[in-house]
């Protein structure tokens, strides 16, 4: 099976490419989005370390912006906690 990677920075037109090959499409975007809307697992995890931020299950994309606008630090803190599941998820997918 052949895979493609498209990488590129936001606004790059990476969703209007891949949807263009006609393959299935591992969407990272999308992924992150449903963990903020079903994951009780992440939303302890972010309330944990960014408690002045993160309030309300499911977790609110203008909470997680108001934290990044406010310290570029805490970016660092999202992603070790996002990109870990993400990671996990795409390979659960490779696999099937």
């Amino acid at each position: 099976m052949i895979r493609i990677g498209i990488l590129g920075d936001i606004g790059a037109g990476k969703s209007y490419a891949a949807k263009n090959f006609g393959y299935p499409i591992f969407d990272a975007d999308q992924e992150v989005s449903k963990l903020y809307k079903s994951d009780k697992k992440i939303f302890n995890k972010l309330k944990k370390k960014l408690p002045k931020f993160i309030h309300s299950f499911p977790i609110d994309k203008k909470e997680i912006t108001n934290a990044i606008i406010t310290n570029k630090k805490n970016l660092d803190i999202i992603i070790k906690i996002i990109h870990f599941e993400i990671r996990k998820k795409l390979l659960l997918k490779l696999v099937v």
